[in-house]
């Protein structure tokens, strides 16, 4: 089989002709590799280790899907600027001004903080449209550069409650606003969820075969009471819109969730990427079968204790542990991920050997 038959196997839940495996890294590893190697590109560093690719969007690659595009209405003026590791977004609109302020694409002022701020973002979403761009083109350059390595998933969000957690609002904020004001939350959450049901609809009808909502969940930030009144819901209106069209749909969850799991398999989801055993995360994948079912697809994250931390030699003995004949039987694909972190060559290819005495 080639990558891309069997990434397609796994993703149809057929079998494959051995197990499954791809990474992700950045310029942070790839600009640290020894000798000629360095500053390869991402695409070239796979085939050097003879993985799978699973291409989150067109990750690497000089071009980027648009669509569905956020548009704000015509009163919402917008103006960026950017100094050393910074940059500032403010919207200005005809009920107040809104800024933030982000280091290396995180956080550190946030856009709401106040009851005040809360209604003129509101006023935003209340002129807001996901509008449809033509992003063919850039699918068939993706497509061409992957080739018989790989698939491409159409990688996208966070749908509402994500977006206002990690991006505009931050945790205590969005936790103060909610106990305070709910009638105020209610009804943002309300508008932008509407919102979302059309970019939803978008990438539904978008080249990509697999769509993956990039949700970041974890229980350290989403409680089980907020994600059974509100994030599960909505993931279950993106499942199913997803399936009407006969799109696989598969939801980024990189965190703690393993007291979700129960709401989790009521969106009726395909499968989760990223999913991390303990110590960073708390669910094992088996127990995630358990829970989701022996169909579900998984894209397991191998785990960063032992693939960056551990000696190198544990790799080999931890995958030996790791791969059970339940889980040999699973669609599954492991990913070592280095995104954002240097890690050494000779970690991914620790792996890559381990693979082939499979």
């Amino acid at each position: 089989m080639t990558g891309r038959e069997r990434l397609n196997a796994i993703m149809h839940r057929q079998p494959t002709d051995r197990l499954c495996w791809s990474t992700l890294v950045d310029d942070a590893t790839l600009n640290a590799l020894p000798g000629e190697m360095r500053g390869m590109s991402g695409l070239e560093f796979y085939r050097h280790l003879g993985c799978d690719v699973l291409s989150l969007n067109n990750w690497g690659l000089p071009y980027d899907f648009r669509s569905p595009e956020l548009q704000w209405g015509e009163s919402v003026e917008s103006a960026w600027s950017a100094e050393g590791e910074c940059a500032t977004a403010e919207y200005r609109t005809p009920a107040g001004t809104l800024r933030t302020v982000t280091r290396r694409a995180h956080p550190v002022k946030y856009l709401v903080e106040t009851l005040d701020d809360l209604r003129v973002y509101r006023s935003m979403w209340e002129q807001a449209r996901f509008a449809a761009v033509d992003d063919s083109e850039v699918f068939a350059r993706t497509d061409a550069a992957i080739g018989d390595d790989g698939i491409i998933t159409r990688f996208w969000g966070p749908s509402t409650i994500p977006r206002l957690l990690e991006n505009d609002f931050g945790t205590t904020n969005f936790y103060y606003l909610l106990h305070d004001h709910p009638a105020d939350m209610e009804a943002l959450i309300a508008l932008i969820h509407e919102r979302e049901l059309e970019a939803f609809r978008i990438l539904a009808e978008g080249p990509c075969e697999v769509v993956t909502l990039c949700e970041n969940t974890s229980t350290m930030y989403i409680s089980p009471e907020v994600y059974r009144r509100y994030n599960g819901p909505h993931v279950r209106d993106f499942v199913d819109i997803m399936h009407a069209a006969g799109t696989i749909a598969l939801i980024h969850m990189c965190g703690h969730v393993r007291n979700l799991l129960d709401q989790i398999r009521g969106t009726g989801l395909d499968g989760v990427h990223a999913l991390t055993p303990p110590p960073t995360g708390d669910t094992p994948w088996e127990l995630a079968l358990d829970v989701l079912g022996e169909n579900t697809i998984i894209a397991g994250a191998f785990d960063p204790s032992i693939f960056v931390l551990n000696p190198v030699e544990d790799i080999g003995p931890a995958l030996d542990r790791l791969y059970t004949p339940r889980l040999r039987r699973a669609p599954f694909v492991l990913l070592p991920g280095a995104d954002g972190i240097v890690v050494p060559l000779e970690r991914f290819e620790a792996v890559a050997r381990w693979m082939e005495g499979q």
